[in-house]
């Protein structure tokens, strides 16, 4: 009789984790939903830019410097629109910053799934070699950088 060849087994229950990892983890969580909950609290400027000083800080000084946005202008306005699920509008004020948007809720739900359950959470982000996120994120950056430029210049 020949044996099947075993392709994937299980070696047992994965270990959960430790209180210091899921303290950790919940700690990322509620930073995530301060930003969150920050960012529906204001309102975005219909300019595409400003919503910031609503929390008492300056305007741009790279903007008032050069005429140029710099590669934040718009992002806190963009989150504004994002946790407001006005996601097309997010988009066209900084892409970049409604992406971080999502990725900051998705921090969230994921701290708070792994401070419940105990289970770790690296597996899903190990799908994506870390020579794609060293490219991609850096990348994207710069184009809604350029569009931003070109948005406010043109």
């Amino acid at each position: 009789m020949d044996a099947v060849p075993v392709i994937y087994t299980r070696l047992g229950r994965a270990q959960s984790l430790n209180y210091f990892e899921r303290l950790v983890a919940l700690g990322i969580a509620l930073c995530a939903i301060s930003v969150l909950i920050t960012a529906a609290w204001l309102h975005p400027d219909a300019h595409g830019m400003g919503t910031h000083m609503q929390l008492g800080l300056q305007p741009c000084g790279f903007l008032m410097r050069t005429g140029i946005p710099c590669a934040g202008c718009g992002m806190t306005t963009s989150f504004a629109y994002g946790v407001r699920l006005r996601m097309l509008t997010g988009f066209e004020t900084q892409p970049f910053g409604l992406i971080l948007c999502i990725l900051t809720a998705a921090a969230f739900w994921g701290g708070l799934y792994v401070a419940v359950t105990g289970r770790a959470a690296h597996r899903i982000l190990a799908m994506v070699p870390f020579k794609i996120h060293v490219a991609l994120w850096p990348s994207l950056a710069l184009v809604a950088w350029l569009y931003k430029i070109i948005l406010v210049i043109g």
